[in-house]
């Protein structure tokens, strides 16, 4: 009676972590898109160029460059606006100059993710330095 109590328990474990890695694969979104400018995430300066974005979980982004020289994680918040759009794109402000990624709209579904201002981009915001908003569509990583 234990032994095959046991069997039940590992099956039922074995097909959970079954369940849950596919469920992990189809929301893991990954998507390719060439920066032709170059810009900050939070307080980080990144240069122009092919990147690569995965969504991780719980908010966390990854954020790769082609050549390798950048991998950078990025903590997010649901950006709570309606998006009609409804294609995957980089949103980007700008103050004068200077631009920062803004928000990550990964599918076509709308759900679009807010990144966390980084301190100088607060300070032009305090400043009321207006921000412009730019767009660039994006495609699915191959």
């Amino acid at each position: 009676m234990r032994s095959s109590m046991k069997f039940v328990l590992v099956g039922l474990m074995a097909a959970l972590g079954a369940t849950l890695a596919i469920a992990q694969a189809e929301n893991n979104t990954r998507i390719k898109v060439n920066v032709p400018f170059d810009f900050s995430v939070g307080d980080a300066m990144l240069r122009a160029g092919n990147y690569r974005i995965q969504d991780l979980q719980a908010g966390a982004l990854l954020l790769k460059s082609d050549d390798g020289q950048v991998h950078r994680f990025v903590l997010t918040v649901p950006d709570g606006t309606a998006d009609y759009n409804h294609q995957p794109r980089l949103v980007f402000a700008r103050y004068g100059k200077e631009v920062f990624l803004d928000k990550i709209f990964l599918s076509s579904n709308g759900n679009g993710r807010e990144l966390l201002p980084g301190s100088r981009e607060k300070m032009l915001i305090e400043k009321r330095a207006s921000g412009e908003e730019l767009s660039l569509l994006i495609q699915p990583a191959r």
